[in-house]
């Protein structure tokens, strides 16, 4: 047994890879034993870079109360409280599970994290004259498109419903 060792501490050696489990331990416990960490709200939250408009501006103004929203928002998923009832008297709650498979494609926030920061922007201008109601993704560069300016029980209405019905990647 011992030579097998020996060759495994050599190969892990060449490539780096002794010394960088020495000195991250406990990541790769969690890489190599454990599977990704479990996904809180705390985490998703910290997860993304919000990308606010300078301050003073009415837009900021705006950009706070959304953000306000989305942080409550996101308890209630943690919660389980953010369902929406559809035909037959279904409810169909969302998870945060769910909110990152919307966002970033992924199902579970990688061991070392995502390539590029996920982010959060904002929806200021009109379609057609009418204001975003829905939430948008872009998956490529994992940025979050909020909507502003409504009530906090429409944005949650809003955020639950554009995520149930948007169309899913499955799990990645």
């Amino acid at each position: 047994m011992e030579m097998p060792l020996k060759q495994l501490k050599e190969g892990l050696e060449t490539l780096g890879m002794l010394n960088a489990m020495k000195e991250h331990s406990s990541i790769m416990e969690e890489l190599f034993c454990g599977g990704p960490p479990t996904l809180s709200a705390a985490s998703l939250l910290d997860l993304f870079t919000i990308y606010y408009s300078p301050r003073g501006t009415n837009r900021r103004a705006l950009e706070e109360v959304a953000v306000g929203h989305w942080q409550n928002w996101i308890i209630e998923v943690e919660d389980g409280d953010a369902a929406v009832e559809v035909d037959g008297g279904d409810t169909i709650k969302v998870t945060l599970e769910s909110v990152l498979v919307f966002a970033s494609g992924a199902s579970a926030i990688p061991i070392f994290g995502f390539k590029d920061n996920p982010n959060i922007t904002f929806f200021h201008e009109n379609i057609n004259g009418r204001r975003q109601v829905f939430p948008e993704a872009n998956t490529c560069t994992i940025t979050l498109k909020l909507p502003i300016g409504h009530e906090y029980e429409e944005f949650c209405h809003f955020m639950t419903s554009g995520i149930i019905q948007s169309p899913t990647f499955g799990v990645a």
